[in-house]
Formats: structure tokens, C-alpha cells, sequence
């Protein structure tokens, strides 16, 4: 919960779970992709939401930076506590942008595969006019 997540990670915290949630709104928009639904604005919006999870990723990585900096000015008793708070949150957004990773690269072979059996399709009726 973000409720134990002190010494002003609670931002870090919230800005993970923003990325978790966007993740699984693209997840939902990636089931379209190569099926008869992935039209112009299903792929609009799939390029939009791929944006702002980018973009919440960098403010993560950037916000992890600036604690980073911060803990080695802490005293160690101070550090040590916010440095297990930085390990973990820092574990569980690198988990969430594998499976970012993941996804983005399923879809790419989905298009691949739609865009291959698009051609084969045309090719075939064009073969067909041709007889």
C-alpha cells in the first residue's frame, strides 16, 4: 500500500501506480491490433496512451534520480530505511516497464502477422483476376 511509502517517495509510489493503470488501458487497446477492429482510431489511440506511458516512465526515472542524488546526503541511519523504500519501488517499476516492453513487442509481431496475411489476401485475389 502507499500509505508505508514515507520520505517523499509517496510521489514515486503514486506515479508507478499511474503507470500500472495506463499499461493495462493499453493492454485493452492492444487486443485490437491485427483483428478486423484495429481501425485508424483504435491505432490513434493506442499511439496516444503508448505516449503517455512514456512519459509517466520518465518522470518516474526522473524522480528516482532526484531520491537517488538525496540519499547519498542523508545521514546512513536516515539513508538506510528510505534506501529499502528506493530499492523496492524502484524493483516494482522496472517489473511494470518489462511488461510495458513485452506488450509493445507483441504488438509489433501482431501487426507483422496482420500485414502478412493482408498481403497474401490481395495477392490471392489478385491471382484470382488475372486466370
Amino acid at each position: 500500500g502507499g500509505a508505508s511509502v514515507g520520505g517523499g517517495y509517496e510521489q514515486v509510489s503514486d506515479s508507478i501506480v499511474q503507470y500500472q493503470r495506463n499499461i493495462a488501458l493499453l493492454e485493452k487497446l492492444a487486443r485490437n491490433v491485427g483483428t478486423k477492429n484495429d481501425t485508424s482510431v483504435s491505432q490513434t489511440q493506442y499511439n496516444l496512451q503508448l505516449e503517455v506511458i512514456q512519459q509517466l516512465g520518465q518522470r518516474i526515472e526522473t524522480q528516482l534520480r532526484s531520491h537517488e542524488s538525496r540519499l547519498s546526503t542523508l545521514p546512513r541511519s536516515e539513508a538506510s530505511s528510505l534506501r529499502t523504500t528506493h530499492v523496492k519501488l524502484t524493483r516494482d517499476y522496472r517489473l511494470v516497464e518489462q511488461q510495458f516492453k513485452t506488450l509493445q513487442l507483441d504488438v509489433k509481431r501482431k501487426r507483422g502477422l496482420a500485414e502478412v496475411r493482408a498481403r497474401e489476401a490481395e495477392e490471392e485475389r489478385m491471382g484470382r483476376n488475372n486466370r
